[in-house]
């Protein structure tokens, strides 16, 4: 594995749904392979990646036969509530086709955590903050920066 992904790492934080660190080569899309995963969002921009780094792992993830869906968020940015709804509703849908799923920010702690958050509200019925909790317990590293817990909280309220 990458330094990168080794170091930041990954954790599954709910039935089929991994939250963690983005892969970047080859070897971090193998142990993906290795966990079974079948569907990949990725959160991270391009320029968040080391020339040539992207077309690598694009390739691997689609020799792998890993379905790659691309929503780019900020690296410490917002969380548009637009944002939030689609990617949560991405990823539940997969759930519940039965395809595990890794959902991916850069190092795994902000975008990626308030999303698997809001997948977990969603499937489990509980209040975004008691899902939060259910991210953290897991992958303790998980920890979306304030204005993002905002959002993601404001996003939960709205959706009613």
């Amino acid at each position: 594995m990458s330094e990168w992904f080794q170091a930041y790492g990954f954790a599954d934080v709910h039935d089929e749904l991994l939250v963690g660190a983005y892969p970047l080569d080859l070897s971090d899309v193998q142990a993906l392979t290795r966990l079974r995963v079948r569907r990949v969002l990725n959160l991270v921009e391009d320029e968040e990646y080391a020339p040539g780094q992207r077309t690598q792992v694009e390739r691997a993830l689609a020799a792998a036969g890993i379905e790659e869906t691309r929503m780019k968020l900020t690296d410490y940015g917002h969380l548009p509530p637009e944002a939030l709804e689609a990617a949560v509703q991405d990823v539940v849908g997969w759930l519940r086709a039965g395809d595990r799923s890794y959902v991916h920010c850069r190092a795994g702690w902000q975008r990626s955590a308030a999303v698997a958050a809001g997948v977990i509200a969603v499937l489990e019925g509980v209040e975004i903050e008691d899902a939060l909790i259910m991210v953290r317990a897991r992958k303790p590293s998980a920890k979306p920066l304030p204005h993002q817990r905002e959002e993601l909280i404001r996003w939960w309220r709205e959706r009613g």
